[in-house]
């Protein structure tokens, strides 16, 4: 009696195992059916953006990269543009040599050093320190001054300009100029001269002027000295 109470319990119990694990695969056959992503293999996994979506397409073929380099927009500090020659507030430099000469046997040599700057659209006031040898009859003389010059390009073409100058200086030197003179001498001077560009920025300076020493009659003598300058350098821009 109990032997067969056990079989029929075992036969329940296996009965109950196998329709769970018939359910089980009726339930897994079902869900695959109902789920493409599950007939396929791959798992969706949904993408949700809080914004607006960007499309970002990438750059056409031949498409030139943007240009970053230094003076594009962009590249954060870029270097202004050197302003054009005789531009209005715009600053230029100058190194000269001159010789001054005339018929009474007197020679200079003067080297100079002059700031130009354009308070007008080709035309600048210059100011100028030089150094001066004086070879003359007598006692030679050395000696330094300061000059102010006020110079008109009225022709200004991009590579080269013609100009008209006029200004006038002090000079100090250790003997008197001309040997019959005094130390302390003003340099009125007015003339025309030329640029020529070699680059963007550098140029060539030349000219020709009519030269004067005279101490105004602030000695016991005012001979003054006439004389032909010739010059010439180069000019840059500060």
């Amino acid at each position: 009696m109990a032997r067969d109470r056990f079989r029929v319990g075992a036969h329940a119990s296996l009965a109950s195992i196998r329709a769970m694990q018939i359910l089980a695969l009726a339930s897994m056959v079902a869900s695959m059916h109902g789920d493409p992503a599950m007939t396929t293999g791959t798992v969706a996994a949904p993408l949700t953006l809080d914004g607006p979506m960007i499309a970002v397409a990438p750059p056409a073929a031949g498409a030139a990269a943007p240009n970053t380099s230094a003076g594009a927009p962009g590249a954060g500090s870029a270097r202004p543009a050197a302003a054009a020659f005789g531009a209005k507030d715009s600053w230029r430099w100058q190194l000269t040599m001159s010789w001054m000469g005339n018929a009474n046997d007197i020679n200079q040599l003067e080297g100079e050093w002059s700031a130009s700057w354009f308070f007008m659209q080709n035309v600048s006031m210059d100011f100028g320190l030089s150094g001066d040898a004086f070879m003359q009859p007598g006692d030679n003389a050395g000696g330094g001054g300061a000059s102010l010059m006020f110079r008109w390009h009225f022709l200004a073409r991009e590579t080269w300009s013609v100009f008209a100058d006029a200004g006038c200086g002090m000079l100090f030197t250790n003997e008197a100029v001309p040997s019959d003179g005094g130390r302390v001498n003003f340099t009125p001077r007015a003339g025309l001269g030329g640029t020529y560009a070699l680059s963007d920025t550098v140029r060539l300076i030349a000219g020709a002027r009519w030269y004067h020493i005279s101490n105004a009659n602030t000695g016991e003598s005012n001979p003054g000295w006439n004389a032909l300058q010739v010059y010439g350098g180069v000019s840059l821009p500060f």
